[in-house]
């Protein structure tokens, strides 16, 4: 009896062994992956979307690209497709984000299968990002692929020939030529109904401005020289000596305007650092907006009559705060603003990267790998804008 227990004993601590070495041997070896586990597993196709320091959170076009995602991804869904993984890079430095590129591009697998994407997708929010792409060329596969917003077909074309990245390299941008152009002709005919009294010319300098008041019935701002010719400032936050700016915004207002027209490029930073975006580095770029547009603000009054052009991105809020205060010969166009629909003295126009994004992805999605056109420039069907039209009674 005795050895019949021991017996049982034993076998009952042989099987309790080889069960527990099972186990142990499941969870270290997984188990061969088909094709169709592999898709209940994970995702075979990720997006990457890389937002510049600070740009997140512009309430402008930064924002439309994350809305274009997050929409894409819901149509995706009530297609019934939910193989497809997002992630997004938005830190406080350049150095931190060109790092974090290099360790997407060095892993191309899906973190919760452990398998490689089949496809791979780089979305880039600012065009000068590209020279980014000479530090993760050599770690991309060929079915990775790159996309750079608001670039024109020749930044593109250059890019894809410095950094060899060929075929996989895309450009999507959306045409701002028209409402610049419009806005071009607002300004001229805004000068040109002007009343008589506000134009510099012999015979007005003999009047004196209580004349005009008489005349008039109305005294504010008479003695504001009006030009005869056209001063626009165009705003921006870097300086062309850092990025080359490639909307052609500046040699379309010359076009439009005649040359006589005075235009000068005003902005923000005259370099790409490593500067984290903190809260105080916000507020200094807020303050030296606010010190700029009051200069502006002199400047106009002491030259006449002159209009603005915003195109700051997320800094467009000290630019709004300046509008909502700013003398009445001072007009501006804000880009991609968010601001109150009564704000005075100002137009608005805003670029639908929203809608024009989400087709993009959602079209890559459903193609095979460099499927996609290189270069592709949205029309005027993706801007809205209130830029008034004069109508000469």
């Amino acid at each position: 009896m005795l050895n019949r227990l021991i017996y049982i004993a034993i076998l009952l601590a042989l099987t309790l062994t080889s069960c527990s070495k099972g186990d142990d041997d499941e969870r270290q070896t997984p188990p061969v992956t088909t094709p169709d586990t592999l898709a209940a597993k994970g995702a075979k196709l990720q997006i990457m979307v890389v937002f510049a320091p600070g740009q997140l959170g512009d309430l402008g076009y930064a924002d439309e690209v994350m809305e274009g995602i997050v929409q894409m991804q819901q149509q995706l869904k009530t297609d019934g497709v939910d193989s497809i993984d997002v992630d997004f890079i938005a830190l406080y430095s350049f150095g931190d984000t060109r790092q974090r590129m290099c360790i997407w591009a060095a892993r191309p697998f899906n973190p919760y299968s452990g398998h490689d994407y089949e496809r791979r997708l780089l979305v880039l929010t600012e065009p000068y990002m590209a020279q980014w792409l000479d530090d993760i060329n050599a770690l991309l596969r060929p079915t990775d692929e790159v996309l750079l917003l608001k670039a024109t077909s020749s930044e593109a074309q250059e890019a894809a020939a410095k950094y060899g990245s060929g075929q996989r390299l895309h450009a999507l941008r959306i045409d701002i030529a028209p409402p610049i152009c419009r806005f071009a002709t607002y300004m001229k005919d805004q000068l040109s109904s002007m009343p008589e009294p506000y134009h510099d010319n012999e015979e007005n300098k003999e009047k004196s401005n209580d004349d005009w008041d008489d005349e008039s019935g109305n005294d504010n701002n008479w003695d504001i020289t009006i030009p005869d010719h056209v001063r626009v400032y165009v705003f921006r936050q870097y300086a062309s000596s850092v990025v080359q700016y490639r909307d052609s915004m500046t040699e379309l207002l010359r076009q439009e305007l005649g040359p006589e027209a005075e235009i000068t490029e005003l902005y923000v930073d005259d370099q790409l650092n490593d500067q984290y975006y903190t809260e105080g580095a916000k507020s200094s770029y807020l303050e030296a907006i606010y010190q700029v547009t009051r200069w502006l603000e002199q400047q106009c009054h002491d030259e006449g009559f002159a209009f603005i052009i915003f195109d700051l991105g997320m800094w467009n809020t000290s630019a709004v705060q300046f509008m909502q205060t700013a003398p009445e010969n001072i007009e501006a166009l804000l880009i991609d603003a968010t601001s109150p629909h009564d704000l005075p003295m100002s137009s608005k126009m805003k670029l639908h990267y929203c809608r024009g994004l989400k087709e993009w992805l959602y079209e890559w999605c459903n193609q095979p790998a460099t499927a996609m056109p290189q270069n592709r420039t949205l029309g005027n069907d993706y801007i809205t804008d209130d830029i008034p039209v004069i109508i000469h009674l």
